[in-house]
């Protein structure tokens, strides 16, 4: 017959399993669906999002491309943060509690962008896939 403490091994070996292997819930895994995530979204999504937001002070349309990609067209009232020159210690300039959408030119840099923020603390990202190149290709404005 197995001692109490086999006993009491097996059944934490079984519950490793049923954890790592199995994906069941063993009550010792966090939670994630209320941590704060980056949401990817389509352009259609971008601009119906800007729509709904259009007169918030808590939502920030947030272009990291080049000052001078900026110069040659943006989203209207879109806020410049070069990805390149100093993006993160740049970004203590902004309010973590406010909505921000964030693009680039194809999405890449916006990708990277938005886990930073997410990493400094900030909670609610959308990134913007395509970047104002699929903007452009979807026939939406541009400001210069």
């Amino acid at each position: 017959m197995p001692s109490k403490r086999n006993l009491i091994a097996v059944l934490a070996l079984l519950l490793t399993f049923c954890g790592v292997f199995t994906g069941c819930d063993t009550g010792s895994a966090v939670d994630d669906a209320n941590l704060p995530s980056v949401q990817n979204i389509s352009v259609a999504e971008a601009k119906a999002l800007i729509d709904r937001n259009a007169v918030s002070a808590d939502f920030i349309i947030l272009d990291v491309r080049t000052p001078s990609e900026y110069a040659q067209g943006h989203i209207p009232g879109a806020v410049n943060l070069d990805y390149y020159a100093s993006f993160e210690a740049s970004l203590s300039a902004f309010d973590k509690t406010k909505t921000y959408l964030v693009y680039c030119r194809t999405g890449n840099r916006s990708a990277s962008a938005a886990r930073l923020m997410l990493d400094n603390g900030f909670a609610a990202i959308y990134n913007m896939q395509g970047g104002i190149n699929a903007w452009i290709s979807g026939g939406l404005p541009l400001e210069t």
